[in-house]
């Protein structure tokens, strides 16, 4: 189900800053942004939520940014929240897991 984006702005609207993108990177910017007073557009093409997989971790170093802008008990009460390992595999069939 598309997350609810609200109204499309008037014609004529004014605004702080425009960020074009909604992944982590445009999100966070556009989060901050408004965090910070501006009025902030920020621009998508996709519908909500989808499937991409640079969206899929939040690295350690990643982790403050998403605690300041109030949404990592929405991160921690998702089911793969931790991640304690990754598997390669290979077209053989051949795997390897790192701890």
């Amino acid at each position: 189900m598309p997350i609810d984006t609200g109204e499309v702005p008037a014609d004529g609207s004014d605004f702080d800053v425009i960020v074009v993108g909604g992944g982590p990177g445009g999100s966070a910017a556009a989060a901050y942004n408004a965090l910070n007073g501006c009025k902030v557009l920020l621009i998508e093409k996709n519908v909500w939520p989808r499937d991409k997989v640079c969206g899929d971790a939040v690295g350690g170093k990643s982790l403050s940014h998403v605690e300041e802008l109030g949404v990592l008990p929405m991160v921690q009460s998702t089911p793969y929240y931790q991640v304690d390992s990754i598997l390669f595999g290979s077209a053989s069939g051949s795997e390897v897991r790192v701890m």
